[in-house]
């Protein structure tokens, strides 16, 4: 039998934040919503927990709060007040191109990949998958193998793939022997060029991804023996010729509409111009491309609105090295860029430079690090130099937030994770119960679990789930975006939402042992149930 101590314990606190209702009035947790469960066996107590709490989230939750897709997250305390210097990069940052474009990067690169690299023409009739692949997986070069990995540098199982073809659990555990744990020198290399392995990190990488998979797949299925490092750096080389031969360029520029939203930036400009705050401009693609979108995205006196310009900055590299010189752009509206060796000794308004790096611009600008917030969509190569070693505030452009706040939204994740939580409170709880019955009771309820944390991944993609999520724990994207980033958002235009002055405070952090507390900060209906709970106590609502 049950002792009547555990059934008087007090359940966690969490449950009091379901909302319970029975004819209009709400009732205090496990009082009147909770069977009577004084004398019974240890399975048919367990039963009966589990029945109520699954009637209660299924009948009488209420998502009373939902999360803003265009608010701004802060993971560092920030003073807009403090920030004078507004920094930029331009691709997928400022400019955020349709999701068609990544149709156009595959299709050119898997042409490349044909006449250049002489791999079978078959592979043009690969269509690109446009929901296969999220942001941030891991490659393994020599295995073939596309997965994503979590904050502990762990593979999550079910998201190993071979081509399209999704590995067992039992192949993973086979194919690395044992562990699923990847050594921290091996996942230190995959952002930074390494050998065995490399993540795959900004929006641009997601046609890289497909065409890895549909070439490996092509192979795979008709057991043609290949050499997996050539296969990855072909097709490599294939998507970076996409953007270096002009292809990429010469799309947008002629079909411009197609990619990008006619005058959607010009609020966001006019706005912090008007705040007083100066305005520069850092990326990698050439001053034909990036005045063609600007004068798109905003008007064609958009020059007027930046301090500083500079396109060709070869990042990584400009916020790597120390002693290259910017060079300026000479604006004559010949078909090549022509440039000024005359050394840049000041940065004037309307000029446009080329090349640089970092150092040299914090001395000719004279803004110091803390002072600049620098917004870019490639966490390692726009913010991570920026961060660790000048002290820039940095804000990450993430275009997928918005759609994945969208679905944290619906009802059917909030129920489904309320649920699975539940459900590992009680396993937590229950597992005292020794006996046969007892133990098989949890085993149904971790066979359930596996199956709800499926529904909660497949919810977000139905092959590598949620770009920031592994399960319980943070993936490896989420984990460096949190190390690097002070600020992140789906788009740089959800500034406008906020003042100038405007002080962004984190969430506190939670620990293990702060689950209590931490359930009244993390809940988005915080101040709600702080007015509640003060409300009840002045009318004497009994607890």
């Amino acid at each position: 039998m049950v002792t009547q101590l555990f059934k008087t314990v007090r359940w966690p606190l969490f449950y009091k934040h379901l909302k319970l209702h029975k004819n209009g009035q709400n009732y205090p947790f496990g009082k009147t919503y909770l069977s009577d469960v004084s004398s019974c066996s240890n399975k048919e107590f367990m039963l009966t927990r589990y029945n109520d709490l699954k009637k209660l989230i299924e009948n009488d939750h209420e998502q009373v709060c939902n999360v803003d897709p265009k608010a701004v997250f802060a993971i560092n305390q920030i003073n807009l007040g403090e920030v004078k210097v507004y920094g930029f990069d331009y691709d997928y940052t400022l400019a955020q191109y349709a999701d068609i474009m990544q149709d156009f990067i595959y299709e050119a690169a898997t042409k490349i990949l044909v006449q250049k690299h002489h791999f079978p023409r078959d592979l043009l009739n690969l269509a690109y998958i446009p929901k296969f692949c999220i942001r941030g997986l891991h490659y393994d070069i020599q295995r073939s193998l596309l997965m994503k990995v979590d904050i502990c540098n762990m593979i999550q199982l079910g998201t190993v793939y071979k081509g399209l073809r999704k590995l067992e659990d039992d192949e993973v555990k086979m194919v690395f022997s044992g562990s699923r744990h990847i050594p921290k020198t091996i996942i230190d290399q995959s952002y930074a060029g390494g050998d065995n392995l490399r993540q795959l990190m900004d929006i641009f990488s997601m046609p890289e991804i497909m065409l890895l998979a549909n070439a490996v797949h092509y192979f795979t299925e008709r057991n043609i023996v290949y050499d997996p490092r050539i296969l990855f750096e072909s097709v490599q080389d294939s998507v970076r010729s996409v953007h270096t031969s002009g292809l990429l360029y010469g799309e947008v520029q002629d079909k411009i509409s197609k990619y990008l939203v006619r005058n959607s930036l010009t609020d966001l400009f006019n706005y912090l111009t008007s705040s007083g705050k100066k305005l520069f401009l850092i990326t990698n693609s050439n001053f034909s491309f990036v005045n063609c979108g600007m004068e798109h995205l905003i008007g064609s006196g958009w020059q007027d609105a930046f301090d500083i310009v500079i396109v060709q900055a070869k990042k990584p590299r400009f916020f790597q090295e120390k002693l290259r010189p910017f060079k300026r752009v000479i604006l004559d509206n010949s078909p090549d860029m022509q440039i000024s060796w005359d050394r840049v000794h000041e940065f004037k308004k309307g000029e446009v430079y080329c090349e640089g790096c970092i150092e040299e611009l914090m001395k000719l600008s004279g803004w110091a690090g803390n002072e600049v917030l620098y917004f870019g969509d490639q966490i390692y190569a726009d913010l991570s130099d920026l961060t660790y070693a000048y002290g820039w505030r940095t804000g990450a452009v993430i275009p997928e937030l918005e759609e994945e706040i969208a679905i944290m939204n619906t009802k059917l994740f909030g129920k489904s994770v309320i649920w699975l939580q539940t459900l590992e409170r009680l396993l937590e709880r229950m597992q005292i119960y020794r006996d046969a019955e007892s133990q098989q009771v949890l085993r149904d309820w971790l066979n359930e679990r596996d199956d709800l944390k499926v529904i909660v991944k497949e919810i977000f993609n139905p092959h590598f789930g949620s770009v920031f999520r592994s399960h319980l724990s943070a993936s490896f994207f989420t984990g460096r975006l949190c190390r690097i980033a002070d600020i992140y958002t789906s788009r740089v235009t959800n500034l406008l939402h906020y003042y100038p002055n405007h002080f962004f405070f984190p969430v506190r952090g939670t620990l293990a042992h702060e689950h209590i507390i931490s359930l009244a900060y993390q809940h988005d209906g915080f101040d709600y149930a702080i007015e509640r709970a003060l409300r009840d106590k002045r009318t004497g609502v009994p607890k």
